[in-house]
């Protein structure tokens, strides 16, 4: 004997978009590998669908050999099974009546189903009227009496969990949406393509061609296609013309609910699906995030993401990813869209799948749904993806009603940033997730409700969010770095006086008490120390934290004689370049706010980073003047890591510099240095000394040059003139 010849048939008809073609295509296969070919291999490929199979003629076994599976919905009125549906009704006396043998198994079904719709009107579980009653009792007791070939369809409209029914939201509310019933429209279907005489074969055969070939041949029947195929769905504004009708391909209806059939939720149970959501394969809660037609109080009924593959899959092989469904993000079965993005950029879904079309089930038109495509997502890997995990769960917390308007908007705007990292990596869409996250702890601080309900946020190291971010390499990640990572020592009483972060400046939070294990990541203020971050120009309120670090270090000192104050001790140096690009006001704002905020996010303390260095184009004079001083300058190791400075700055410097006073305060610094024996630049002219609240801005965080400027004056190698300062 030998082995029949296995032909790759090509159908540029299926394709993955719509979502009504591709679970046709999904049917084909099903049904060919199930009743004529065990061996069928299919792929998506650009020109369509290709399947490869021992079948000749596909469109000619299927208007001569196909066999349809049972599909019944007694729980739903519309279904032929209530008393006042007449057209449904009429179909199932139609399928009762049918001569064919291949209509058979949907024959047998039929008087099972009737018997458990007459039960259950008399036990009050449905109701004639479409309201009330419990469906889901009448599921289960058509599952324990119907015949095993109907259970597909079943677990494929409706998930028993325990108490609760749930609807995949793929088969709309049980096989139906509203009063449409999916069920009917396959029976109907069925009978136009399954006909009584030779020219109802002739016509079966010419629709399938054309529905696998991709051409419109043959009319096109009147029926509704629900929402599966919305640009053929009809209804107000469909035409030019104003409404065009519903037309449909009885043989792409008939095998969509079929290829519908192997996303049955079974499997999904095993994964710890939650029962109160769509516990079907590959589906997750609704988002209008990721999309540019989604809108915020859209309603959905959840997303579904179908799986594309580029090489050929056995019809076992696509019943086991269909079975497993693996979709999984931190261990666990992706719920929402934001965790589909991450399962598909860290391995965490099925190898072989290449890509994966995300249709979200969204109210559009009326009362309808229709199945909208989102996006088209890759699967390929993208480990700093991962990142995402350190930050999302203190986030998750908010967003629901409960949340004030101010933490709801923050909470949908972190939603939005997190999906667009998840789907896309890189420096950019971190520092907005980053930035997203500070801006919702922003709003939970100010909220009395929500800091009473949550604690602080826990603050992940920099570090490796810092080599996903220098991908940006840009000077204001190098300021926002040196900003975000200031802090200063602790006093000898570390409890009236903590170390403390520009974060914990900024942000409503004060620093961990030190031995107090209940709030070990800090706790929540009334009020920033410095208020009007986010609502005042960035230099302005860092110039205050000058002011404040300049008043609270000489206020630690009291009545010690001492030359000056520094500003911060600890944090990653800045390039003088970049600070004095800040102090000139040639930064981009706009920037420099976004690495700031997302900076602001993490944890800088025992981060090391060093930037290349570089002089600055255009220095401001002043600035390069009390850029040492705002380190200190300790002659005893000219590295201004002394306990007492030598030389700092004023603590009325930092007010002066923001009245406008910079060439006073230019003068006295090089006074300062002048008795201490160096020789420096006398002030600027008129007109020449700067923003102050900009140079005072700039002084915040530690300057990358000032170590080897202050070696050079500890040592007195030579005097030192301006341009040794910069």
């Amino acid at each position: 004997m030998t082995s029949a010849m296995v032909t790759r048939h090509a159908c540029p008809g299926l394709r993955p978009e719509p979502l009504a073609s591709y679970l046709a295509g999904l049917g084909l296969i099903r049904v060919i590998g199930e009743q004529a070919d065990p061996a069928v291999a299919a792929a998506w490929t650009p020109e369509g669908l290709v399947i490869g199979t021992t079948v000749p003629d596909i469109a000619v076994w299927l208007a001569d050999e196909y066999i349809p599976t049972p599909v019944l919905s007694p729980w739903n009125n519309g279904s032929g099974f209530g008393l006042k549906d007449r057209e449904p009704l009429r179909a199932l006396q139609a399928v009762l009546t049918h001569p064919s043998p291949r209509l058979a198994p949907l024959r047998e079904a039929i008087p099972v189903a009737r018997e458990v719709a007459s039960k259950a009107r008399v036990m009050g579980w449905i109701t004639d009227g479409g309201t009330g009653g419990d469906k889901g009792r009448v599921v289960q007791e058509f599952r324990n009496r119907c015949p095993d070939t109907l259970l597909p369809w079943i677990d494929a409209a409706v998930v028993l969990a325990g108490e609760d029914t749930v609807f995949p939201p793929l088969l709309g509310t049980g096989g139906n949406d509203g009063r449409l019933d999916f069920s009917t429209n396959f029976h109907q279907r069925l009978l136009q393509v399954i006909g009584a005489s030779g020219n109802d074969r002739a016509r079966s055969l010419a629709i399938a061609r054309d529905l696998i070939d991709g051409t419109e041949a043959e009319q096109l029947a009147d029926a509704a296609i629900g929402q599966f195929d919305p640009a053929g769905a009809g209804g107000p504004g469909s035409s030019r013309f104003g409404t065009a009708e519903s037309l449909v391909n009885p043989w792409g209806y008939a095998l969509f609910v079929e290829g519908a059939l192997l996303f049955a939720a079974s499997a999904v149970r095993r994964h710890r699906h939650a029962a109160g959501r769509a516990a079907m394969p590959f589906t997750v809660q609704g988002s209008p995030d990721g999309s540019a037609s989604g809108a915020v109080g859209e309603e959905s009924r959840g997303e579904v993401w179908t799986p594309v593959w580029r090489r050929e899959f056995t019809l076992a092989e696509i019943k086991q990813m269909f079975a497993e469904a693996r979709a999984s993000w931190r261990g666990q079965p992706a719920r929402r869209a934001v965790d589909f993005y991450a399962a598909t950029r860290t391995l965490g879904v099925t190898r072989g799948i290449d890509e994966f079309t995300r249709y979200g089930l969204q109210r559009r038109n009326g009362l309808a749904f229709a199945a909208v495509p989102l996006a088209r997502v890759d699967v390929r890997e993208h480990a700093e993806v991962r990142l995402a995990a350190e930050v999302e769960d203190w986030a998750a917390r908010f967003g629901g009603s409960d949340t004030s308007a101010a933490v709801g908007q923050a909470a949908r705007g972190f939603q939005a940033a997190h999906l667009d990292y998840a789907r896309d990596g890189g420096a950019l869409p971190l520092a907005r997730l980053l930035a997203a996250l500070t801006r919702l702890e922003q709003a939970v601080g100010r909220s009395g409700r929500a800091r009473d309900a949550v604690p602080v946020r826990y603050t992940p190291s920099a570090q490796q969010f810092l080599d996903v971010l220098r991908q940006a390499e840009c000077p204001e990640l190098r300021v926002a770095a040196g900003l975000a990572s200031c802090a200063t020592l602790p006093g000898p009483d570390q409890v009236a006086a903590p170390s403390r972060t520009l974060r914990q400046v900024l942000l409503p939070v004060d620093p961990p008490i030190p031995g107090d294990k209940s709030q070990p990541n800090g706790r929540w203020r009334d009020a920033p120390l410095i208020p009007g971050f986010g609502s005042r120009a960035l230099p302005e309120v860092l110039a205050q934290v000058l002011i404040w670090r300049s008043r609270s270090a000489a206020a630690e000192r009291g009545g010690e004689k001492f030359r000056g104050v520094t500003t911060f001790r600890l944090g990653v140096p800045v390039p003088a370049a970049d600070l004095h690009t800040f102090a000139s006001g040639t930064l981009d704002q706009e920037m420099l706010d976004l690495f700031l905020w997302s900076c602001l996010a993490l944890n800088w303390r025992n981060v090391r980073h060093e930037w290349s260095p570089a002089r600055p184009d255009v220095p401001v004079a002043s600035l390069g003047l009390l850029e040492p001083l705002a380190a200190g300058i300790t002659p005893g190791d000219g590295d201004g890591d002394g306990d007492e400075p030598g030389l700092a700055l004023s603590p009325d410097w930092a007010a002066r510099l923001v009245a406008g006073q910079v060439r006073a305060v230019h003068g006295e610094a090089a006074a300062r240095l002048r008795r201490a024996g160096w020789d420096v630049a006398p002030p600027p002219p008129e007109g020449g000394a700067g923003d102050g609240v900009r140079i005072a801005a700039a002084l915040v965080p530690r300057c990358l040059h000032s170590r080897s400027v202050l070696s050079l004056i500890a040592k007195q190698i030579k005097p030192l003139n301006s341009g040794d300062l910069l």
